[in-house]
């Protein structure tokens, strides 16, 4: 039974399945095969897609997307199938990344931290950094990394989901905004959720305590309403994260400090590397760039270049 056509947007998406919201409800749609063939991404539909889509079968709320909208921001990945690399879109239209660490189990990691500012820059979203487990030892040790970010302007905030401390202050940067959460696995993006959103259907895992690494609870990407209003969308926790589409002078773009001193270096392409009077080398020597940041920037300048992996 066909009911016309209807404007929604997607928020599940599992193997060619999608549910899609719409002001007359929630409806359970495939894709037309000429909407995912005129895709690149690997997966050409995804959370937070804006679609429309044609009643197949009005009672039973199924459907068919007929057409995808363009996306206002993105948050990409790199992923490898076989010997052909891919863009992997993990959320669309969406307003905030959250980039969930830990305090420990397992340990900050300000490398991932780094790459996920630079694929919140190139697809257009807000980051946020949420320190979880500061009811753990060791957050005095971070103090300087976290000034240095909230130094550069990047919001930090500091949760527990175990004390609910910090809770109030997220829910601030969530309210009213579409926010996907990011990190590493066993960071606590689903504790924090299940705090966020009661009632929500998450599983909670621990860090396995012989590698340190989290294990991965949340499997499937989803948009889930916030009760305050807004949307959160959890992803499954990962190891590595894998830029799209990032060149040399996104890079140097999207270090904000780099871009910032680099306006004073003598050559107009300097890589910040070995050229002479380079003002970013100079502003790293006289302390006001941090050398973990520095670090972070050249590893993924060689990527870029593509000498590392």
């Amino acid at each position: 039974m066909n009911g016309g056509v209807r404007d929604g947007k997607v928020l599940k998406a599992i193997r060619g399945h999608y549910w899609v919201e719409t002001p007359e409800g929630l409806y359970h749609c495939y894709a037309r095969e000429s909407v995912v063939k005129k895709a690149k991404e690997a997966n050409p539909i995804v959370v937070g897609d804006e679609v429309t889509l044609e009643v197949t079968d009005a009672a039973k709320k199924e459907g068919m997307i007929i057409a995808l909208r363009p996306r206002r921001t993105k948050l990409s990945r790199r992923i490898t199938t076989g010997t052909k690399e891919m863009e992997q879109v993990v959320a669309a239209n969406v307003d905030n990344l959250v980039i969930v660490s830990s305090v420990a189990n397992p340990p900050f990691r300000p490398g991932l931290i780094d790459r996920y500012l630079v694929a919140a820059a190139k697809g257009a979203l807000q980051p946020i950094i949420c320190v979880n487990k500061v009811d753990l030892e060791g957050v005095e040790d971070l103090r300087d990394i976290l000034d240095m970010y909230r130094d550069l302007g990047y919001p930090v905030v500091l949760t527990s989901a175990k004390t609910g401390y910090g809770i109030e202050a997220l829910r601030e940067w969530l309210r009213d905004k579409t926010s996907v959460f990011a990190g590493h696995s066993g960071v606590g993006k689903s504790s924090l959720l299940r705090i966020l959103v009661p009632g929500i259907q998450v599983k909670v895992g621990e860090v396995n305590p012989r590698t340190g690494r989290g294990r991965h609870t949340t499997t499937a990407t989803e948009l889930v309403r916030l009760p305050d209003g807004g949307y959160v969308i959890d992803t499954p926790g990962i190891r590595q994260f894998s830029l799209w589409d990032v060149t040399e002078e996104d890079v140097r773009k999207f270090f904000v400090e780099i871009a910032r001193y680099g306006a004073g270096c003598r050559f107009a392409d300097c890589s910040h590397t070995v050229e002479p009077e380079c003002a970013v080398r100079a502003a790293l020597e006289n302390g006001h760039i941090h050398p973990r940041r520095y670090e972070s920037f050249l590893r993924l300048l060689e990527e870029a270049r593509g000498e590392i992996e």
